[in-house]
Order: structure tokens, then sequence, then C-alpha cells
């Protein structure tokens, strides 16, 4: 179990270190944000994370989650300027399916 919380925190301090910079009125409530291409270089290249889902935040921006085979996730926001911010990461991604006789 410390094993899984250390690679959590880790991975947690790997992407604030290598995506440390300023942020801009949009993305003030987030400590890290960088421009969206290079956040989702930087999850594929170092995590094999890609995007499973998207959804939009009424008009001024975009929530997206970043899944790896391993099951390690993140979720990102993207404002209009095209600026990302990492707002949580994980671990143990499951991937819920709903049968279509049910209500969600």
């Amino acid at each position: 179990m410390a094993r899984k919380s250390l690679f959590v925190w880790v991975k947690t301090v790997v992407l604030a270190g290598a995506l440390a910079v300023g942020t801009n009125a949009a993305s003030a409530q987030y400590q890290y944000c960088v421009e969206h291409g290079d956040l989702v270089a930087h999850l594929s290249e170092q995590f094999q994370e890609r995007q499973f889902a998207f959804g939009l935040i009424g008009q001024m921006a975009i929530m997206e989650v970043y899944v790896a085979d391993s099951g390690s996730w993140t979720i990102i926001v993207t404002d209009v300027a095209g600026r990302s911010c990492i707002v949580a990461a994980g671990e143990h991604w499951e991937n819920v399916v709903i049968p279509t006789d049910q209500d969600a």
C-alpha cells in the first residue's frame, strides 16, 4: 500500500516540477498549468496515458481524463486560451460498464 501511495506522490511531484509555470486569471485556481500540447505530450511520454474521455465545462473550459493501460490516470482542465492544468492524478483506473437496460 505504501508503494502505491509513493507512486502517486512521485507522479505528482514529477508533473509539478516538469510543468511548474505561472498561471493566468482563468487558471488561477490551479497551481500547475502549461500549454495543452506540452502537457499531453508529457502524459504520453512519461506515463503512457492517452485521452479516455472529455466534457465541456460551460463555454470556458474542457475537462479531459487521460488513462494508461497500467491504470494510472490524470484529469486536466483546459481553458479557452489553451492552458491546461492538472486537477487530479492517481492510479487503479477502472471502467464501469452500465448495462443498456439500466438507468445510470
